[in-house]
């Protein structure tokens, strides 16, 4: 081997690209670029706890006036108490709120970016610079690109994983205060992701467990658990005073599929771990996980895991670190109560919180091996193909993003050249078209022509000089489909004949996935 690449040196420089490879995604995915599906309605989130001056976490859409019960929401929106508001987290729009005014949305996924490669630094701490474990969160894993793409997922893991550590690390047992903070920091997660809860109440258990058989300082136990229990009690006190949900919209949502029978939600499982509707589930992009999870099983019960001596206790690669072994257990709760919501986008954004568990099962697996050579160059090279191969899904997945990314970029632009006053989208989705726009013209989705007769007989065509017109090609007949769009379209015929003679249509793109026209009238064109 070169000297350099085994000089401290090399591990130097190693170390601090791992941590901050995560900036890298500014620019592989550009934040103007993302405002699309669920991305966009968190900064419509944002902006709208902005423009009420951080009074009300109401959603304010410039559709309200045409549309007063949001029937025909352009982006996510539940009514609750007779508010119009986001089934996503509250709090994330706050975060938002705070840093569109000076940064815009680029702002924002900077500050989410160096959050990321501090969360990877705060996780080193605990692994003690450890390369591999490094490698298999940013190379192995998803953990940098959904810590990045969605704020919500990065947030919750950087307060869960910076409460671990301030309890783990911290050699002041003599007041219970900083463990108190340590334990509201990490039960704060919940404010972003939901499923937070499970990892702090296993990961608390777990420390409750240390501390009874005396491996572990009571005091620093006792505090961290009395601030789960004040942040959590914060967080579903806030939430039942604001929405009368205990742990807010979104959880209601999800909620009728989460108490289903196991047998029953067979489908849920495939998708989160496997595969479901042509996407990789946890298990399938991290095939390395699949084996370390039946390790995980055999370890917790052998002598090194529950059992372990007082002197394994502070030796991560000897299982000492409770968050491993409490991961663990967290992954497999929350993979029996998944709802349904659980599967998409790989499932990996569900069981975030679990893959630094699995990486440091991986130096646990290692550590066994070592008396057995033979074993261990195998469990190595076994290893380095499962980095690769999920690198190579990174890489897939960060393309597909990116493509989503400039189909947004195209119909934006078709925006700003054609200046509506109206937007009408078939799909919720297509809202995209106005990007950081969104808030100069009003946008509501039609999604038939049940929905066309009902919006246009409460809004008279009249009062529009120029309405687009977003259609998807998804819910179209096939063999409809060809290169003149508006032959055999019920869709059009029906915006035709609701609009009348005063209205000329005019095709404005015809792009892979949409049918974009305009309807103007023909005084103006005059």
């Amino acid at each position: 081997m070169s000297p350099f690449l085994d000089s401290g040196r090399f591990r130097t420089l190693s170390f601090f690209l791992l941590v901050l490879s995560p900036l890298l995604f500014l620019f592989l995915l550009k934040p103007v670029e993302q405002l699309y599906s669920d991305h966009l309605a968190k900064f419509v989130l944002g902006e709208s706890i902005s423009r009420h001056g951080f009074a009300s976490g109401e959603l304010e859409l410039p559709s309200s006036k045409l549309d007063p019960e949001s029937e025909f929401c352009p982006t996510e929106c539940i009514r609750i108490r007779g508010k119009i508001v986001s089934p996503f987290p509250v709090a994330l729009g706050f975060v938002y709120a705070l840093i569109l005014p000076w940064g815009g949305i680029t702002g924002v996924y900077v500050v989410n970016a160096i959050l990321v490669s501090a969360t990877i630094f705060i996780l080193s701490m605990l692994w003690r610079r450890n390369l591999l474990f490094l490698s298999i969160l940013v190379f192995g894993s998803p953990f940098v690109v959904n810590g990045y793409f969605f704020p919500d997922v990065g947030l919750a893991a950087f307060l869960f994983f910076s409460g671990v550590v301030l309890v783990l690390k911290s050699r002041s047992p003599g007041s219970s205060l900083p463990f108190l903070f340590a334990g509201f920091l990490s039960a704060s997660s919940g404010w972003f992701r939901i499923e937070s809860i499970g990892f702090c109440l296993s990961f608390t258990a777990f420390l409750i467990f240390d501390a009874v058989r005396g491996s572990r300082d009571r005091i620093s136990v006792l505090g961290f658990s009395m601030g789960i229990l004040l942040g959590l009690s914060f967080l579903i006190g806030m939430q039942t005073f604001f929405y009368g949900l205990p742990l807010g919209p979104r959880f209601s949502f999800n909620q009728p599929t989460m108490f289903l029978s196991p047998w029953a939600k067979l489908e849920i499982y495939r998708g989160l771990l496997f595969f479901s509707f042509n996407r990789l589930g946890f298990f399938a992009y991290m095939p390395l996980f699949f084996f370390l999870f039946w390790f995980s099983l055999y370890f917790l019960f052998s002598p090194r895991g529950f059992l372990r001596s007082r002197e394994e206790t502070s030796d991560p690669a000897k299982g000492g670190n409770p968050l491993v072994q409490s991961g663990i257990a967290g992954f497999i709760g929350l993979v029996a109560a998944a709802p349904n919501d659980g599967i998409i986008d790989f499932g990996t954004r569900y069981l975030h919180l679990t893959i630094p568990c699995f990486a440091g099962f991986a130096l646990i697996l290692l550590d066994e091996l070592k008396s057995k050579p033979r074993w261990e160059r195998s469990g190595k090279i076994f290893l380095l193909c499962c980095i690769l191969f999920s690198s190579y899904i990174t890489v897939k997945y960060t393309s597909i993003l990116a493509k989503y990314g400039k189909r947004t970029t195209v119909l934006h632009k078709i925006y700003t050249e054609q200046k509506p006053d109206l937007i009408a989208v078939q799909i919720r989705t297509y809202s995209q078209i106005l990007g950081e726009n969104f808030f100069e013209v009003p946008c509501v989705t039609l999604f038939d022509g049940t929905s066309l007769d009902k919006f246009f007989l409460r809004n008279d065509p009249k009062k529009f000089d120029k309405i687009l017109f977003v259609q998807a090609k998804v819910l179209m007949d096939p063999a409809t489909l060809s290169d003149v769009p508006f032959v055999k379209n019920p869709y059009f015929d029906s915006v035709v004949s609701l609009l009348g003679k005063d209205f000329e249509p005019s095709l404005v793109g015809n792009l892979p996935d949409v049918i974009i026209f305009s309807m103007q009238r023909k005084r103006i064109r005059q």
